[in-house]
């Protein structure tokens, strides 16, 4: 996973896995409206995680993210290419993982938070569109986020960086280091890089757009921009109806 913060990688540290976590590498800083949907996702006031606004009072993030967490802890930044200041800040009310979610192999590695008042939306923080479909292997997309800089770094930026990427069909992906190495990249999941770009530790839950839609969620990966190893994202397509179940079962709530 790629989290944030030592005294957070200390708190979820139960949780992790071997596998490292996702940040951005050689990407640029970037104005909040060249990503209006990012959020941060902070416990007591400190970034650790990333996520996408659905509406205004839906945010999408990874479900790693939340282990263990209690909402009454969290919170999320919008609007604001800072995590430590601007923008809009929202409490949030209710938090859902998805109900198999596996730490150990990153399935299902999907989750959903509701805020407990709605955002403002406006030019500096919009909702993002859902896929219609998977992207097809190939295509142009970004990831951004405030997670690392470099690989085994403490090196975090307060601005918000992004990179672009390719998208890798999930099969192409398991032909990578990964099968090689005995990890499982499923139709849950889809891959990207590009040259040495890639996200890391702090760009969790975070979003990766193609075309102005959501297509995946950073998820996992071994190392940052290890040669060999693209980052691993939640396949958005794949959870369309998950979504949409989950989200009326928030709301409604």
């Amino acid at each position: 996973m790629r989290i944030s913060y030592l005294f957070l990688l200390l708190l979820l540290f139960s949780t992790m896995t071997v596998l490292d976590a996702n940040r951005i590498v050689n990407g640029v800083p970037i104005d909040i409206r060249e990503a209006p949907w990012q959020v941060s996702i902070q416990k007591y006031g400190f970034h650790f995680c990333g996520g996408s606004i659905l509406s205004s009072q839906i945010i999408v993030t990874a479900a790693h993210c939340l282990i263990n967490m209690d909402a009454k802890t969290l919170s999320i930044r919008a609007g604001s290419r800072f995590w430590k200041n601007g923008g809009q800040v929202m409490k949030v009310a209710k938090i859902k993982a998805h109900d198999g979610f596996s730490p150990k192999k990153y399935l299902n590695d999907i989750a959903l938070m509701r805020l407990a008042r709605p955002l403002k939306l406006g030019p500096l923080a919009q909702k993002i569109e859902l896929p219609t479909s998977v992207p097809s292997d190939g295509s142009g997309a970004s990831v951004s986020g405030w997670g690392l800089l470099k690989a085994e770094s403490r090196e975090r930026p307060t601005i918000l960086q992004a990179v672009k990427l390719r998208i890798m069909d999930y099969r192409k992906c398991q032909k990578t280091k990964y099968g090689q190495n005995g990890y499982l990249i499923s139709r849950q999941m889809i891959c990207a890089s590009l040259n040495s770009n890639d996200a890391c530790q702090g760009d969790s839950g975070g979003p990766l757009v193609s075309r102005k839609r959501l297509v995946g969620i950073v998820s996992w990966g071994k190392g940052c921009a290890s040669l060999g190893f693209p980052g691993v994202y939640t396949n958005v397509a794949y959870y369309l109806k998950w979504i949409s179940t989950e989200i009326k079962k928030l709301t409604n709530c």
